[in-house]
């Protein structure tokens, strides 16, 4: 590997450790089991925060640095032991390559539009998922310099410190980042204490959830390490699970119903082709179709007879309180045996809350399960840079050659295909012939061979000939909006 900013970035991500095939969420080989490891298909990084944000390095070498090029024996051994088991077609999709399209060095973005996108075999593509999102440190930081000329960071640790350093080294400005571990851990561990009290003491039935929210290895060990201290032993990081001596957890998300095309075909793979209790994630395409369907799936169990085979449900947005008394409903007529896995936003204050409301409803707590991500990891930081801050997603868009996407709210809606950006190239304006729909645009998101409509291009890295415009809004170009009215026609349950 050569001595590059971006080397040295990837090196400081992993603490200094080779990528490795455990470095990534637990929901990753549970859904690799249960899904297409060696469908082509692609993925987006966007923040959907309102915004402006830089590009300090080259995405591409980044990703290409992040890739793990072998698997161990005890790597293998470890995954297997835990019911994460690969399958001949994950350990193929690993050994495979993958292709990254993104803004360039030195560019602008805005919120929504696709910082990149990564194609590959699915598994491959799909593993990268935390440490993408880890780049929203960076940007952020870089953008900060750029920006509103900062010159000082506080970080929470020293390999944070060097990712800070390095970016603002790549803006060309001045710049310092100091390191506060102490200050993040005794934050870190008071927020485990405050989900451990709200639950009564029952850390079996609390995750933590929260390695998309870290920047790094190291930030995210001692952010474990202070829930370890608190009473809580169970994390979605594979990696530190295993180091740590933790008990590595995953349930399944928004992307394996968008792979299988349907909530009730996903929900009988994760049921059927894993031993483990399955979950089932049910707003992708339509939360009350989505509702029905995991009590379908449910039903079709003989949970009294066979107990190992109970199933899950996991809340993600939208009214969870009327959702929760839907599947009790369902729970009470049908004895589906669920466990209610609660894992988005999920703070003190809303543990007590749901404790409150199966208690209410009757469900007994052992039931419940609280997975925290941003508040454990995220808010205690001593940085204002967190993923939260942008709402960074790395979200699928195509699998196979079918375009896909999530729709749950609106403000969590995803985009579909293999989007690019066109930005508007400034002091131009459509002339009277051309009908003028995207005049209040400064960018468009459109599609892979899609022509730039008049006065966009394709976006670029920094080109003096060029003055690009960034005030207004962020539209789509027809092929996009097309494609999105056709999957919201014909969204499945």
């Amino acid at each position: 590997m050569k001595d590059t900013a971006e080397a040295r970035v990837v090196k400081a991500m992993l603490d200094g450790e080779a990528p490795s095939v455990l470095m990534t969420d637990g929901y990753k080989f549970s859904m690799g089991q249960a899904g297409f490891p060696l469908r082509p298909e692609v993925f987006y990084l966007s923040f959907r925060r309102p915004g402006r944000y830089f590009i300090p390095f080259d995405l591409n070498e980044i990703i290409q640095h992040l890739l793990p090029r072998t698997v161990s024996r005890l790597e293998a051994a470890y995954l297997e032991s835990v019911g994460y088991g690969l399958t001949p077609a994950m350990e193929e999709a690993l050994r495979g390559a993958v292709t990254v399209k993104a803004a360039p060095k030195g560019s602008w973005v805005r919120e929504r539009e696709p910082i990149l996108t990564v194609s590959g075999p699915s598994f491959l593509v799909s593993w990268l998922e935390p440490m993408v999102i880890w780049l929203q440190y960076p940007i952020q930081v870089a953008t900060a310099v750029m920006l509103d000329e900062q010159t000082e960071f506080t970080c929470t640790c020293m390999t944070e410190r060097t990712i800070a350093s390095e970016a603002i080294k790549a803006t060309g400005k001045p710049g310092f980042a100091n390191s506060t571990a102490d200050r993040y851990f005794v934050a870190v561990n008071q927020a485990a204490k405050d989900l451990v009290a709200a639950a009564k003491g029952d850390t079996h039935r609390l995750m933590e959830v929260g390695m998309r929210g870290a920047t790094c290895m190291e930030m995210h060990e001692e952010a474990l390490t202070a829930c370890k201290a608190a009473g809580i032993y169970a994390t979605s990081n594979v990696y530190l699970a295993r180091l740590m001596s933790m008990k590595p957890i995953g349930t399944a998300g928004h992307e394996h119903q968008q792979r299988w095309g349907s909530d009730i075909a996903a929900f009988r793979a994760i049921r059927d082709m894993r031993p483990q209790m399955p979950s089932f994630l049910f707003d992708t395409f339509n939360a009350d179709r989505g509702i029905q369907n995991a009590i379908d799936a449910a039903r079709e169990i003989d949970w009294p007879n066979d107990p190992k085979r109970a199933c899950s449900v996991r809340f993600d947005s939208g009214d969870r309180d009327a959702q929760f008394k839907t599947f009790v409903m369902g729970d009470k007529a049908y004895k589906l045996g669920l466990t209610y896995v609660f894992m988005d936003s999920i703070t003190d204050k809303a543990v007590e809350h749901f404790e409150e409301l199966a208690t209410e409803q009757g469900i007994p707590h052992s039931r419940c399960v609280y997975g925290a991500g941003g508040f454990l990891v995220g808010k205690p930081a001593p940085t204002p840079y967190t993923r939260d801050r942008v709402s960074a997603v790395y979200k699928l868009c195509k699998s196979g050659d079918r375009p896909t996407m999530k729709f749950s709210t609106e403000v969590k809606q995803s985009i579909p295909g293999e989007p690019v950006i066109f930005r508007r190239i400034k002091g131009l304006r459509e002339p009277p012939f051309v009908d003028g729909r995207y005049t209040e645009c400064a960018g468009l998101i459109g599609q892979s061979g899609e022509a730039a409509p008049w006065g966009f291009s394709r976006l670029t890295g920094p080109d003096d000939s060029v003055e690009y415009e960034y005030e207004g809004k962020i539209g789509y170009t027809l092929e996009t909006t097309a494609m999105i009215d056709a999957l919201r026609g014909g969204k499945k349950g």
